[in-house]
């Protein structure tokens, strides 16, 4: 005799209200773990790729000259520090609200102290598809040029890139860094808004992208590419190419 015939019919519908809840709760169970070894093997071959990545990364040479890419020596959007006769040249080109750039700029910047036989030359390459005070913060360098002070707004771009990178009005502040300066704001504020201004910026865009360029910073040695991550590649990319 099966026990569930003692059962009144109240109790029965209740007992195989539980057991239907049982069973639910044991499909859904189920289905959890099924979907956590799913959305576990995805995070393991996530990681497998990352893990991958980084050593490529590693392994991509950082102390090489790569003769494949190279860009002229000298174009007429140039800034240029150091001995122009030097037997070494290195260029960079730039973004001012690039991140990268920014961190890049206190080794390039060592660099250019520890050799002062180095002839440095800086380009624009605002990204200003993807960066939106890229134009105007190298218009702001290209106007305290106009009064000889190119370098000096320069290095107060990269310095305090955090301070006006997503700002609405980052002329304000350039202004600001043009008066610490010691510029004639009045002038330097008609120079940055100035149609030459404008067009030198993006004619030396132009020419980096018909240079084959697609990223910022980018470091040309002697007109070939390099991909130097730190300052030892540097030293050791530059003392190489002296002592060639």
């Amino acid at each position: 005799m099966n026990g569930n015939e003692k059962l009144t019919k109240a109790q029965k519908k209740a007992l195989q209200k539980t057991q239907w809840t049982q069973e639910a709760e044991k499909a859904k169970r189920n289905e959890q773990l099924k979907t956590f070894g799913l959305w576990g093997g995805v995070a393991a071959l996530v990681g497998i790729a990352i893990l991958g990545l980084a050593l490529f990364v590693n392994k991509s040479p950082s102390s090489t000259v790569n003769t494949d890419q190279t860009v002229p020596l000298a174009t007429k959007y140039d800034f240029e520090k150091g001995p122009k006769d030097s037997k070494v040249t290195l260029i960079e080109y730039g973004d001012y609200q690039c991140p990268a750039c920014a961190s890049y700029h206190p080794i390039v910047n060592k660099i250019l102290a520890d050799y002062k036989n180095l002839h440095f030359v800086y380009r624009f390459f605002p990204l200003s598809n993807i960066h939106k005070n890229a134009e105007i913060s190298a218009k702001a360098a290209y106007a305290a040029n106009v009064q000889g002070k190119f370098f000096e707004m320069h290095n107060a771009l990269y310095e305090n890139q955090n301070d006006w990178s997503e700002s609405t009005t980052p002329q304000t502040i350039f202004v600001n860094y043009a008066q610490m300066l010691g510029l004639d704001t009045a002038k330097f504020t008609n120079d940055l808004n100035s149609t030459q201004a404008k067009a030198f910026v993006a004619d030396s865009e132009k020419e980096s992208i018909s240079a084959g360029l697609n990223s910022t910073p980018s470091f040309y040695l002697n007109g070939a590419r390099i991909n130097p991550n730190s300052y030892e590649d540097f030293k050791k990319l530059i003392d190489d190419a002296f002592k060639k």
